[in-house]
């Protein structure tokens, strides 16, 4: 049986700059409506969440979301989040020595797949940009799977049911949700704050198999398992 590690990408192996260039979207959009900036994310993480409870790939388009957020409060702007962000996209950087990481861990037989919530039309560049084609087997995101990370079909490789462990920095998409799918769980710790787990009620419910801080324990931790 193929030993299936589902590796996050925004967090646990790298940093990008889509937060930053959202922010300035919103920041456009707030100048433009009158509004606090803090009241345009409001609007904006209400929508998101609702559409993250649906499981749906639209809650991570950002240009979707920045489309729906100026509708609502009576703005016209073009926003081409995408856009941007492809601009500033070789701004990304890997953590933790990243790189040898993963290539050891392929060294050990592991099969990698990319899962991340971002949409491959975000991650496609940080993906190319940073080189990390070369560590994965596959890659999966919720517009080519359907879902988000919180369904169960987003883990089912090949028509299989959900094996293997997943790695990441969320606690409620790469802990909560993959346990509950019978998959393993490495909690990568970056944060003690988990904005999803209190919006969505499900803060504390599953313990993760391992927890890390540094992306270099895992080689050490997954002979192990």
């Amino acid at each position: 049986m193929e030993r299936v590690l589902y590796v996050d990408l925004d967090g646990t192996i790298a940093t990008s700059p889509i937060s930053s260039v959202i922010r300035e979207a919103y920041r456009r959009v707030a100048e433009a409506s009158g509004l606090d900036l803090r009241e345009v994310e409001a609007v904006s993480w209400s929508l998101h969440v609702e559409l993250v409870k649906r499981s749906s790939p639209a809650a991570f388009d950002w240009d979707y979301i920045g489309r729906e957020v100026s509708k609502a409060l009576g703005v016209s702007l073009s926003l081409d989040i995408e856009g941007r962000f492809r601009e500033l996209c070789h701004l990304s950087r890997l953590l933790d020595d990243a790189a040898r990481v993963l290539a050891e861990l392929r060294d050990m037989g592991w099969v990698l797949v990319l899962a991340t919530n971002g949409l491959l039309k975000y991650q496609r560049c940080v993906i190319e940009s940073l080189d990390l084609d070369i560590y994965f087997d596959e890659v999966i995101t919720p517009d080519t799977r359907g879902c988000l990370k919180n369904s169960e079909g987003f883990y089912s490789i090949r028509g299989r049911r959900p094996s293997g462990i997943s790695i990441g920095d969320s606690y409620t998409f790469d802990v909560y949700y993959p346990k509950r799918f019978g998959l393993r769980a490495i909690h990568v710790v970056r944060s003690s704050h988990d904005p999803y787990a209190t919006r969505i009620g499900i803060e504390g419910a599953v313990e993760p198999d391992a927890t890390i801080r540094s992306l270099g324990e895992l080689p050490r931790l997954l002979k192990r398992f």
